[in-house]
């Protein structure tokens, strides 16, 4: 079951380590979907804008919240189709 909670997008600092990793440029940073939750981070996916996506551990101290919806309780897969499905307003 899906449920939407506040939005999240990461710090700068840390969406600035995030586009070397990629090495590309990026245009937003924000977390599209929890898929797991420790006490200290978060398994996420990230919208970086354009049609691109990234799964990563995101450290809970780099969360801001924003006002975006981010959607939890959800599989990869279910993530991927919704992430699919939000981009494609866009085309």
């Amino acid at each position: 079951m899906k449920s939407l909670e506040k939005g999240y997008e990461v710090k700068e600092w840390f969406a600035n380590k995030v586009a070397n990793e990629i090495g590309r440029n990026i245009n937003l940073c924000n977390v599209f979907a929890i898929l797991k939750e420790t006490p200290k981070a978060v398994y996420a996916m990230l919208n970086l804008g354009s049609d691109y996506e990234k799964c990563m551990w995101v450290p809970k101290s780099v969360l801001v919240e924003c006002g975006g919806k981010t959607i939890t309780d959800c599989t990869s897969e279910e993530a991927r189709e919704e992430f699919t499905h939000y981009w494609s307003f866009y085309r």
